[in-house]
């Protein structure tokens, strides 16, 4: 008996660690403001024990019923969407990972708190005061350590004051400020989540100074997916490595960059997905397949024309 009752704690610990395709894709579907599918696809996860595990299901779906209540027809078909996503964002906050979420989505976290403030004010306008007032005790409470420009991720990510009233603030401050001597697992998660997103690109058709979903050139992607998470980037490949931070080849990983040269002009760039010690692979705008992955070692035509790597990291 107490065999198998380590073997499930082995599972379960594996499973609450190792990524979850269903929670990327929370992440994915809510970044591309698909609201609803994230409101539909969150409760099916909430209502599935396995996933008691993971704060994220309620994360998003606290995000969702915020977004989609920007809605006038939605939110009359739904007037305690307020009050449910107030008290799922509770139910996040009481995760015992909270400063690592934290971490990981302050930019969603901080762009939930400047967009509140524009739907306090329409509900305002729309004398829905209770809803008004309800955001408002969420925003100056719940929201109270979130700076509301999200551009700020830049800076010490674990700055936030949001943390469960009933845990220990001391511990959680402890842990903020262990994690803050280690820059490069302080930006793990966000890494990995940039390179999901990157990845659900795939297939976006390649445009001449493309710079959007409806068609990319290399630099235009990289710029478009940096500034999803707050990072403004130059527009060409050459500026983009010119401003970003240098890096060796071989240091490079998910999230840096990688540019290439014909002759002595940097001509192209793509986004790492690899993780250190494994093959270069890239996310990128080719101007005859538009967006793909790319194993580098394996391709003579882009290994041979590989020049650099950088990092806005």
């Amino acid at each position: 008996m107490r065999y198998l009752v380590f073997i499930a704690f082995i599972s379960a610990s594996w499973f609450g660690q190792a990524q979850d395709k269903k929670i990327d894709q929370l992440e994915i579907l809510y970044d591309q403001g698909y609201y609803s599918k994230v409101w539909h696809k969150s409760h099916k996860l909430l209502a599935m024990p396995e996933y008691d595990y993971s704060g994220l299901p309620s994360f998003y779906h606290a995000l969702a019923l915020f977004r989609l209540s920007n809605d006038e027809a939605w939110f009359k078909r739904h007037n305690n969407a307020i009050d449910e996503a107030i008290a799922t964002y509770r139910k996040f906050l009481e995760s015992d990972r909270i400063v690592d979420y934290i971490n990981a989505h302050y930019y969603e976290i901080a762009s939930l708190k400047t967009y509140l403030v524009d739907l306090e004010r329409k509900f305002e306008g729309l004398r829905l005061t209770a809803a008004a007032s309800q955001i408002q005790k969420f925003r100056l409470n719940e929201l109270k350590g979130i700076k509301s420009r999200p551009d700020i991720i830049h800076d010490k990510r674990t700055n936030g004051e949001i943390v469960n009233k009933d845990k220990d603030k001391t511990k959680d401050t402890e842990v903020a400020k262990e994690k803050d001597t280690n820059p490069t697992d302080d930006y793990a998660e966000f890494r990995r989540k940039m390179v999901v997103y990157a990845k659900s690109l795939v297939g976006v058709k390649y445009k001449w100074a493309g710079n959007s979903p409806d068609g990319f050139d290399c630099s235009g992607f990289v710029g478009y997916v940096h500034q999803k998470y707050g990072f403004s980037l130059p527009r060409s490949a050459s500026d983009q490595l010119a401003q970003a931070k240098k890096l060796k080849l071989d240091e490079a990983f998910m999230g840096d960059l990688v540019f290439f040269a014909s002759g002595s002009t940097i001509s192209h760039v793509g986004l790492v997905i690899s993780n250190k010690g494994e093959n270069l692979m890239m996310v990128h705008s080719s101007t005859s397949k538009g967006v793909i992955i790319t194993e580098i070692p394996t391709s003579s035509y882009w290994q041979g024309k590989l020049k650099a790597a950088g990092t806005y990291l």
